[in-house]
């Protein structure tokens, strides 16, 4: 029985011995130790996106709050330049503007994501200072797209960034017709549409004076009449070396000419301003007023043709007398020469008459006309009743639509049926009594802005017979790019 059992045993441990004889003999020589795998083992991709919102305290500061999966890392492009690794920074910009921000996270598998988004800091604030009534404000404002002031009085004023900041409406100067406390505001508009508004009080003013005066002659002698407001005391040039401080002095010159009389008057505040006037002694004194037809072109506002009409050479009927309102006015056969249409027309091949438009600008919110050369054949022609000896003051508002467009105004003592007698010397020609050449009235339409602006050309002329000829012409003006408008065309008579 016991040999039995040992003989079991025997059999047992060499069936083991020979199981693990075969695992030993199965071992490979090239096995590699287990590496668990690394990367994107789940094929998940991560994300990143933020959030943006302005300081309640700084509107230069920026709050960027990221809400990223996955993250492990963050690079912030703040777009001026500057970055951050921060998860969630707090950002102040040095300069107002549109930023465009970048955020950039990496997972811990090494996987990137990006997100990005605009700002638009804004910085609003503005300085001012004062002479008597006239306010100068300095706008220290940045990253503004629109600007709109208020001055508190009624009276606003707007700005757009394509205007730059040259533009005068950035930093402008304005005069307030009363003494009283005025609130101020400055609101702007940043690229991203968001308004930011800052108001201060101005006070202090005290009323500008503003000098004016008239004349009236009579040879030698002239009786000058304060027209000033705010004026408490008065200093006279009369431009011939003498001077008064009465306030409306008779004043007899020495010899006959045209004199630039210069009043200054000063206001309580202390503050001076001045004027100036060509003053004729000497000369015929005028016994009725030279009447410039629809000089400022908005009578005919249903009928723009209407308005260009009145300064043709061959008008027709419908011209009105501005004094009178009269249909057919007699003024109109005055100035009909259609020998000189003609040559105009067989010169430059169109019809010479000036066209009519808006001219762009707003008089108590209204557009107003103005009648224009926009070709090279364009004239203005009327002719007004005066009187010989008399020296009349002439004046013209012009804006030229691009530089080198000059236009040359003509005072003539009769018709011309061409125009080659006053071509080749027309500072110096018998049929002329006046020529002055306008080259600095430059300033481009303005688009969205309210106003553009005209500039005025004063001189003076004696008329030697008993009609003028008002004859403007831009040959350089050939197409609506360059055009030239005219508007507040007038014979200012002395004593009138």
């Amino acid at each position: 029985m016991i040999h039995k059992l040992i003989k079991k045993i025997t059999k047992s441990i060499f069936l083991i011995s020979f199981m693990l004889l075969g695992f030993v003999s199965c071992y490979d020589d090239g096995y590699e130790e287990f590496v668990p795998p690394t990367g994107n083992v789940n094929n998940i991709q991560p994300s990143t996106i933020f959030t943006t919102s302005t300081d309640a305290d700084d509107s230069m500061s920026i709050v960027f709050r990221s809400y990223s999966t996955e993250a492990e890392s963050y690079l912030w492009d703040f777009g001026d330049g500057n970055s951050s690794t921060e998860a969630n920074p707090d950002y102040t910009y040095s300069e107002g503007g549109l930023y465009n921000v970048k955020l950039t996270t990496t997972s811990s598998d090494g996987l990137v994501a990006v997100d990005s988004a605009y700002v638009s800091p804004i910085f609003v604030d503005f300085n001012f200072s004062s002479v008597d009534s006239q306010v100068t404000f300095e706008n220290l404002s940045s990253g503004v797209s629109t600007l709109e002031w208020s001055f508190g009085d009624g009276t606003t004023l707007g700005w757009e960034a394509e205007d730059t900041v040259d533009d005068a409406d950035f930093n402008p100067v304005y005069s307030y017709k009363t003494a009283d406390i005025f609130v101020a505001t400055l609101t702007a508009t940043n690229f991203l549409g968001t308004e930011i508004s800052v108001s201060k009080n101005i006070e202090g003013l005290v009323l500008s004076t503003v000098p004016d005066f008239t004349f009236d002659v009579n040879g030698l002698e002239v009786q000058f009449t304060d027209a000033s407001l705010y004026a408490v005391s008065w200093d006279w040039d009369f431009g011939d070396g003498t001077t008064s401080s009465e306030a409306s002095p008779m004043h007899t010159f020495s010899a006959e000419g045209t004199y630039q009389v210069t009043l200054t008057t000063t206001n309580d505040a202390g503050v001076s301003r001045s004027v100036t006037k060509s003053v004729p002694v000497g000369a015929v004194k005028a016994t009725f007023k030279a009447i410039v037809q629809n000089g400022t072109a908005d009578d005919f506002q249903g009928e723009t043709g209407d308005n260009a009409d009145a300064w043709d050479m061959t008008p027709n009927s419908t011209v009105k007398d501005d004094v009178a309102g009269e249909i057919d006015s007699p003024y109109r056969a005055l100035w009909y020469n259609s020998e000189l249409n003609s040559y105009i027309d067989g010169a430059f091949g169109t019809n010479e008459q000036p066209g009519s438009s808006s001219d762009g600008s707003y008089v108590n919110g209204v557009k107003t006309r103005a009648v224009k050369l926009s070709n090279s054949s364009r004239r203005l022609y009327q002719l007004v009743k005066v009187e010989p000896g008399v020296v009349y003051t002439f004046t013209i508002d012009t804006r030229s639509e691009a530089e080198g467009i000059n236009t040359e105004v003509f005072i003539l003592n009769n018709e011309i049926t061409t125009e080659e007698d006053i071509n080749t010397d027309p500072e110096n020609n018998s049929n002329v009594d006046a020529y002055y050449n306008i080259t600095n009235d430059f300033n481009p339409s303005k688009g969205s802005a309210s106003e553009n602006t005209f500039t005025t050309t004063t001189f003076t002329f004696e008329a030697t017979s008993d009609i003028v000829v008002i004859y403007a012409r831009a040959i350089n003006a050939v197409d609506s790019s360059n055009e030239v408008f005219i508007d507040n065309i007038d014979i200012i008579t002395p004593g009138f």
